[in-house]
């Protein structure tokens, strides 16, 4: 602040023009299209200023090179997890495997995914974080399913819940990685839940 000649406070004016949020949304927007479409290493600034539609130049007047604009296109990512727990082990977890199938295909955060797996292993410095904005959440939910499992006198208390966490999410993943992007089925999901439970629940207690 300073002081006109009358001595009254003012707030000074800010100088030059203001900054287009709709640029810094449309741009963002389509880093993360294409990133989902190109990949990583296919993207390129000139692409996403098009895309977008601006002036190759409105792009590199915010980011500076081509990773400072990934990143801030990555943290926009937030999966909308919505997911709604009804209090019965096998059919909470059922959904929220469901959610994470249906997120990793049809989701631009989800899309995004093996790319970005894909960066972090080639490039040790790209911020695999951003994967955990998308994945820790639902990694929370299934695990406080468990534990409420546990709680209830359903799932063993010598069972390490995470180990069911990584197995759960890890044969979705992998499906869709490797197996040609041909997701599991509603079925198979069911299947797979009823074998991990099978090892971890309470004697008595299958069919709860």
């Amino acid at each position: 602040m300073y002081e006109t000649r009358e001595g009254q406070p003012t707030t000074p004016r800010s100088m030059g023009r203001p900054r287009n949020r709709h640029a810094d949304t449309a741009i963002l927007q389509a880093t993360v299209t294409l990133l989902g479409e190109s990949g990583f290493q296919g993207l390129t600034m000139d692409q996403v200023a098009q895309r977008a539609g601006v002036g190759r130049a409105t792009v590199y007047r915010r980011w500076r090179s081509k990773e400072e604009m990934i990143i801030s296109a990555l943290d926009t990512l937030m999966a909308d997890f919505d997911v709604k727990v009804t209090g019965d082990l096998h059919e909470d977890l059922f959904a929220l495997t469901c959610w994470l199938r249906d997120g990793l295909l049809n989701a631009p955060e989800g899309r995004l995914l093996p790319h970005l797996a894909a960066q972090a292993v080639s490039n040790p410095n790209f911020p695999s974080s951003h994967m955990d904005t998308w994945v820790c959440p639902w990694r929370d939910a299934v695990e406080a399913v468990l534990t409420r499992g546990v709680q209830e006198g359903l799932v063993r208390q010598d069972v390490n819940l995470i180990s069911i966490v990584d197995m759960l999410g890890g044969v979705v993943i992998l499906r869709l990685f490797l197996g040609h992007g041909r997701p599991l089925a509603d079925d198979q999901i069911q299947d797979m839940i009823d074998a991990v439970l099978g090892g971890a629940l309470v004697r008595g207690a299958e069919s709860a």
